[in-house]
Order: C-alpha cells, then sequence, then structure tokens
C-alpha cells in the first residue's frame, strides 16, 4: 500500500496509483482563533477522515487600510500599499502553515488557499462597489489589483517557505463574478503574474475554477499542476475536461448538495467520477467546500468509497 505522499505524488506524475487520492474540505470559522487553535483544527479533521491531501482553509482577512470603510472610489484605492505580510492578519495564517507543516512532516501533503487578486479585492475591501470600480474605474483598479497581487505573492512564497507543497489559487472566472472581458482586464494578467512568480517553488499548485459558469477554456494555460472545479454543477463533466487538459484533475464530488445526498447517491457519484478520470492524475474531491454542516458518516462514506 502507497502512503499518502507517494499516493499524492505518482497521481501528479502520471504513475499507477493503489486508489486515487481523496481530499474534502470546509470552512471551519475559525477567522477569529488562534494560529495554535486553526492549525488544531485542521489536524483534527485531517486524521477524523483520514485524508490524504490537506486543504487548508484561509479565512484570515486582508486588511482594510486603517480608517477606511469601503474602497469606492480612485481615492480610496490609493490608500492600498505594499503591505509587511508577518504583521497583518495574513502572518497568522502563516504560523498555521508552520504548525501543519511540523505536524504532517513525512506524513501528508498539504496546500494553502490563497484567492486572486481580484477576488481577494472583492471579499476583503470593495465588496458591493466592485462592478462600479470595474466599469467607472478600470486604470485606478488596475493599479489597485497590481499591488494586492504583490502582496498575495509575498505571501504565497512565504507559505511555501513554511512548508505548503502548493497553492490552491481560487479564481473565479465566471460569468456569475465577471464577463469575459472583465475577466481578461482584470482577472488573467494578475493570475498568470501570480502563477508564474511561484513557479518552481511547491510541487502541488491547484487551479481551483470557482463558479458554475467558467470561462474553462481560458484557465487551461495556467501554469499548476491540477484543475479543481465543480464537475457536477456546471461541468464541464470530468471525461469533457480529461479531454481537454493533460492536468491532474480534482472533481467528483457535488459540493452544494452533499448534505442532502444518501450514502448510495455518493457512491454512485463516485462510482461515475473514476469511470470517467481512468487510472491516474485524479483526485477524488469536492468542486467547492462542502457545507459545515455535512454528517461525518457521509463524509467516511465518500472517503470509504474512494478507498
Amino acid at each position: 500500500m502507497m502512503t499518502k505522499i507517494e499516493r499524492v505524488g505518482a497521481t501528479l506524475a502520471g504513475k499507477p496509483v493503489d486508489r486515487p487520492p481523496f481530499s474534502i474540505w470546509y470552512h471551519f470559522g475559525t477567522q477569529h482563533a488562534s494560529a495554535e487553535r486553526t492549525a488544531q483544527v485542521h489536524l483534527e479533521f485531517f486524521e477524523a477522515y483520514d485524508l490524504d491531501l490537506l486543504k487548508v482553509m484561509n479565512d484570515y482577512d486582508y486588511p482594510m487600510p486603517g480608517g477606511v470603510e469601503v474602497m469606492a472610489t480612485p481615492s480610496d484605492l490609493k490608500w492600498l500599499e505594499p503591505l509587511d505580510i508577518v504583521r497583518t492578519s495574513m502572518g497568522e495564517q502563516l504560523k498555521v502553515i508552520e504548525l501543519l507543516a511540523k505536524a504532517l512532516r513525512g506524513k501528508a501533503l498539504f496546500v494553502d488557499t490563497v484567492f486572486n487578486a481580484w477576488n481577494t479585492l472583492r471579499r476583503n475591501l470593495a465588496k458591493e462597489t466592485m462592478p462600479q470600480l470595474m466599469a467607472n474605474h478600470p486604470e485606478a483598479l488596475s493599479e489597485a489589483l497590481q499591488i494586492v497581487n504583490d502582496n498575495l505573492i509575498r505571501y504565497a512564497l512565504a507559505s511555501l517557505d513554511r512548508g505548503a507543497a502548493g497553492i490552491f489559487f481560487s479564481v473565479p472566472a465566471t460569468a456569475e463574478s465577471v464577463t469575459l472581458e472583465q475577466y481578461e482586464r482584470f482577472m488573467r494578467p494578475f493570475d498568470l503574474a501570480f502563477l508564474q512568480a511561484i513557479q518552481g517553488r511547491g510541487e502541488f499548485h491547484i487551479l481551483h475554477a470557482h463558479g458554475e459558469k467558467l470561462y474553462f477554456d481560458r484557465l487551461l494555460d495556467y501554469p499548476v499542476h491540477a484543475l479543481s472545479w465543480a464537475d457536477l454543477n456546471g461541468g464541464p463533466t470530468i471525461a469533457e475536461a480529461r479531454q481537454r487538459t493533460s492536468l491532474s484533475l480534482m472533481a467528483g464530488l457535488d459540493h452544494v448538495n452533499f448534505p442532502y445526498l444518501s450514502v448510495r447517491k455518493i457512491r454512485e457519484q463516485i462510482k461515475s467520477a473514476l469511470a470517467q478520470a481512468g487510472d491516474t492524475k485524479f483526485i477524488l474531491a469536492p468542486g467547492c467546500s462542502v457545507p459545515t454542516y455535512s454528517f461525518p458518516p457521509l463524509i467516511r462514506a465518500a472517503r470509504d468509497a474512494a478507498q
């Protein structure tokens, strides 16, 4: 029987495996907690479900400049500046990475989550003003995205230095978030710059294509090792993706309806996923975070079906 590290390594290399690696994740709600508590929750989750790969949640905030409540104008955006990462809440996440690296060394690989610059700025800073910034202040927004992206690159390199095997890079390249033209201007150039900056650092970078109406084909040249997306919630199917990319694929479970599915239905999803994926270069995983209230018997059933 392969070890967890051997299994994931062989999968990425396209070599035979004893079974496909399995991973699953949800938001723990520890964004208020210390690094020690957050790391412990991750380790408890990893052990409880015997995961092959740990996807580390990153729910600490990207800091809003002092005295600013919302970023709605070019003058607001000018408050953004290069960050001393370890002195922000992002530094708490780096402590989590250090603790996990120590605990999982020689046992399993783990990847750290980074939301791309567009989504970081929207989620943490611009909020509801993002559509107006894209429409009315594209130059100022692009300058702001460059600053955020540079900070994220510094963060990602620090995370890799501390022991993360790779970055789980979340990109909402989907019509639910942006038009294709907006994606091409405000996401893609910064995404590629981020990935090129970490290329060669880390062994397992994952592109998480987030959304149901993806600009899927525009993502296939991203320099990563694996592609994560919701094959059962928007698609394309695993079989279709296998025809369109040589990347390792990470999919198979319906993350939206997971808590409401029977064990039988989950086994059916996994059987279908494995039939489509083939013998290697596939990791069984949800299309995105499953709901936090997903009950343990369902997660264990998914793990057992993979094994």
